[in-house]
């Protein structure tokens, strides 16, 4: 079983995602990101937290796999956030231009 950080390093690399993108997808701090991918911290807080956190890691991984809006283009920032907001919440294949 692949840990939590290479998981989030493969997602990085087949989604074109940054740690901004995580950090904005999971709906954490960027420096709570940060240590994820860097240091491999664990996903901290209470059990309904983990299980949140894990499964927007699943539905990501699903979302690249499916090619579901991922890659995620080259983007200014603004676009680029509101492109991954769209997304996230709506699990659209690609947000409308």
């Amino acid at each position: 079983m692949r840990s939590f950080q290479d998981r989030l390093k493969n997602v990085m690399a087949t989604g074109n995602l940054t740690v901004a993108d995580l950090a904005r997808w999971f709906d954490r701090p960027y420096p709570t990101v940060n240590s994820w991918v860097r240091d491999g911290g664990n996903v901290g807080g209470a059990t309904l937290d983990t299980a949140y956190v894990y499964g927007r890691l699943d539905k990501l991984e699903r979302m690249i796999h499916k090619r579901q809006g991922f890659p995620v283009p080259r983007l200014t920032r603004q676009k680029r956030i509101e492109y991954l907001a769209e997304i996230s919440s709506c699990g659209k294949s690609s947000p409308a231009s």
